[in-house]
């Protein structure tokens, strides 16, 4: 029986169509490589695109997770530069608020941490805050302002990142599910796809939530599944500003609950009804349009179910009713969950693994992923590789013993 010919061959394949795999892509096209990308749907299909691009500095732990979020937003300046106007990249700052005393004692602590991280912060009376965004809540008493913090529009990143990787060569299958690796020889030689074979030299895995399936090759990844959802409104007429973030629920805030100060009542998150595993980040922000993009519910622990939850919608709505009913006139456009993979220490996964190099556990991969691309693309090549202990699937910090820490992700 003759040999079936193979869909296509390079001399890498990216899994994954988001922004990992996007900019592992281009990177590795940059450095020469002929590149092959396989998406399951379309770019920015999963969590890439279901997310408001907000780039948070200040809330990032120091160390690794603040250095990856810098060189992030470095890459998006440098992206900016090298693609042209492509993409919305606004650095307007971000603003942290409080709504009671007991939470502007700690976020003064949080000033000092974060200006010694080296961090541009401040702490702003409501007026002066209301100058950065003009849909702070009227529930505000002040805010920490960091100058840092930025934006970017995700899925039109996707896209003109997408289109520089189709102008040099790059060559795209989407909606093409990968069905495995093939394995000859003790070595891998490329993927198994819907469509047909990739026969490829090297394999990279960037497929976020979805590299769970990668137990099925015997590659059991220390990472946990989430939901994390996003209620989207009307536009509004203010112009977009700094990306705000609230007091009710700071899952994503490693830098604020590693204080001494921090307790966990005092930053609350909703408790919707049924909501038993149920986590929150409390951001508002606004896309270039002026809509408002509210979350973040997180749920859905350990699942692949996108669908967002009605506890997740009731936290999204009445959190923000409480705050600014008169967003309550605004009609809702938009209700999205993305599926994220995250580690436990909130530090991606960048690695050769049993033949297959992984770019995954992104849990801010809006933040993360410009910088894992180059890190991976780096490390392909021989190059010197920054942080590369930290991003190691076998770092201690991965296998350590519970620490207590309450963040969901």
């Amino acid at each position: 029986m003759p040999e079936v010919p193979a869909l296509d061959t390079a001399d890498i394949v990216v899994v994954g169509g988001g922004i990992v795999g996007l900019c592992t892509a281009y990177e590795l096209r940059k450095r020469g490589f002929d590149v092959v990308i396989v998406e399951q749907r379309f770019f920015a299909f999963g969590a890439t695109g279901r997310n408001s691009g907000s780039l948070w500095l200040q809330v990032r732990r120091s160390g690794a997770e603040l250095e990856l979020a810098r060189r992030g937003l470095a890459r998006y300046a440098a992206y900016e530069e090298e693609l042209g106007p492509s993409f919305e990249f606004r650095r307007a700052g971000g603003l942290f608020y409080y709504e009671n005393g007991a939470q502007r004692a700690v976020l003064e602590e949080y000033v000092a941490d974060r200006r010694n991280a080296g961090l541009d912060v401040s702490l702003l009376t409501p007026r002066e805050a209301a100058k950065h965004s003009s849909v702070l809540p009227d529930s505000a008493l002040g805010a920490v302002y960091c100058a840092d913090d930025a934006q970017i529009d995700p899925q039109a990143f996707a896209r003109g990142l997408g289109a520089a990787c189709l102008r040099r060569g790059v060559r795209v299958y989407e909606n093409t599910a990968v069905l495995g690796t093939l394995r000859r020889n003790g070595g891998t030689k490329g993927v198994r796809t819907v469509r047909g074979e990739i026969h490829a030299g090297g394999i990279v895995w960037a497929t976020g939530a979805w590299s769970v399936a990668l137990q099925s090759e015997g590659i059991d990844l220390p990472i946990t599944t989430s939901r994390v959802g996003q209620l989207v409104t009307q536009p509004v007429t203010h112009a977009p500003g700094a990306v705000v973030h609230g007091p009710r629920g700071v899952s994503g805030c490693g830098a604020l609950t590693d204080l001494p100060s921090y307790t966990p009542d005092v930053f609350a998150p909703p408790a919707p009804p049924g909501g038993d595993g149920f986590g929150y980040d409390d951001t508002l922000a606004q896309n270039a349009e002026g809509a408002l993009l509210i979350g973040n519910s997180i749920d859905g622990t350990g699942s692949l179910n996108p669908h967002i939850s009605m506890s997740a919608t009731h936290a999204m709505v009445e959190t923000t009713l409480e705050r600014a009913s008169g967003l309550g006139e605004l009609g809702v456009t938009g209700l999205w969950a993305g599926l994220v993979g995250h580690t436990r220490d909130h530090l991606p996964i960048v690695d050769y693994i049993d033949g297959i190099f992984v770019n995954t556990g992104h849990a801010y991969g809006i933040a993360t992923g410009p910088a894992c691309g180059e890190i991976l693309a780096q490390m392909i090549v021989d190059e010197p590789v920054p942080l590369r202990a930290s991003l190691a699937a076998e770092r201690p910090s991965l296998h350590a013993p519970d620490t207590g820490d309450d963040r969901t992700w």
